[in-house]
């Protein structure tokens, strides 16, 4: 039997002796005081909210403007015009938005190409950066297009702590002190930890967990790097190649099942990424269902309790039902 609350419902002494869903941080009152309380709350708010652009109108350009930056995930930077192509998304906006006559400032974003990817809350994907479809960028990966381009193609991974940087001036780069970007290929798996830098990788390709390619580095289309590997700037890794090692040097050809372990690699991350995406995209209110729905299913899972009754009932459907008293 269930007794309410406002805002939540919880079982009686020797049911379920714990929440079982409270949706909202701030239920609205039931009681005649509490609606009305609630009511002239909710209008001296939308008054100070007035008042205060009102304020900033009269203030002008010395406004101060206080505000909460949730994440620099995805972040233009400066334009530099000596890169060409531009991987990201070139705009111009005001030096300063709050003067009305500012200089214009050219900038370059990142930017996203077909179907919806995933990108980390607490991943940077920075300037000069663009991904191709269903591109996953993991928890704590940083790409950092700031002083020349980032490009990744389809279907790519890169995954946990992932660093992915750029050169200015390459020693590798002909002429030589020359530019160099990164540039990624599709369908390919970059593993936890890896770095990066200014280095082009094929097609199908997989970098293993905390390698690094430096400058120049070249791994044409099928290729592998093992994990913890440091591969000397300028090397390039021949199609169906592993290369291992610090520094890093030609270990063996893949056979077929690493070949298929590659493909197959891209196409599960591709999927988990939508997982992913999905949870990071909830609400507060519908985290803290999921959150009582698994404590409810652990709770039955332990008393048995309508095994012994006889019943067979979906978890989500019972919870839903208990919310409505």
């Amino acid at each position: 039997m269930a007794t309410e609350d406002p805002g939540e419902t919880q079982y009686s002494t020797g049911k379920m002796p714990f929440t079982v869903v409270h949706l909202g941080r701030h239920p609205k009152p039931k009681d005649l005081i509490g609606k009305a309380m609630y009511a002239l709350g909710g209008m001296m708010r939308g008054l100070g909210t007035a008042l205060d652009s009102i304020g900033v109108v009269v203030q002008g350009p010395y406004a101060r403007h206080d505000h909460l930056v949730p994440n620099t995930a995805w972040m233009p930077f400066e334009a530099n015009a000596d890169i060409k192509p531009a991987a990201g998304a070139q705009q111009q906006v005001p030096f300063n938005p709050r003067l009305r006559e500012s200089p214009a400032l050219d900038i370059v974003a990142p930017l996203k190409k077909g179907s919806a990817g995933f990108v980390a809350p607490n991943a940077k994907v920075i300037g000069n950066v663009s991904l191709g479809s269903q591109v996953s960028i993991w928890y704590g990966a940083v790409l950092r297009g700031d002083i020349n381009a980032i490009t990744v193609g389809d279907k790519t991974n890169i995954q946990d702590n992932v660093v992915v940087h750029v050169a200015r001036h390459s020693l590798t780069s002909a002429p030589a002190g020359g530019p160099k970007p990164t540039v990624i290929g599709s369908a390919v798996t970059i593993g936890h930890g890896a770095t990066l830098h200014a280095c082009t990788i094929g097609d199908g390709c997989l970098v293993g967990m905390g390698a690094t390619l430096l400058d120049g580095v070249v791994l044409e289309p099928g290729s592998i790097v093992g994990a913890g590997a440091v591969v000397p700037p300028g090397a390039v890794v021949k199609s169906g190649e592993i290369w291992a090692g610090a520094p890093a040097k030609l270990l063996r050809k893949l056979s077929a099942e690493e070949k298929g372990f590659v493909a197959a690699s891209a196409d599960n991350y591709a999927k988990l990424a939508t997982e992913h995406r999905i949870e990071n995209g909830k609400l507060f209110e519908e985290v803290f269902l999921d959150a009582a729905i698994a404590e409810e299913r652990e709770w039955r899972s332990l008393t048995d309790i309508d095994l012994h009754m006889g019943i067979a009932r979906d978890d989500q459907t019972q919870l839903v039902l208990a919310t409505r008293g």
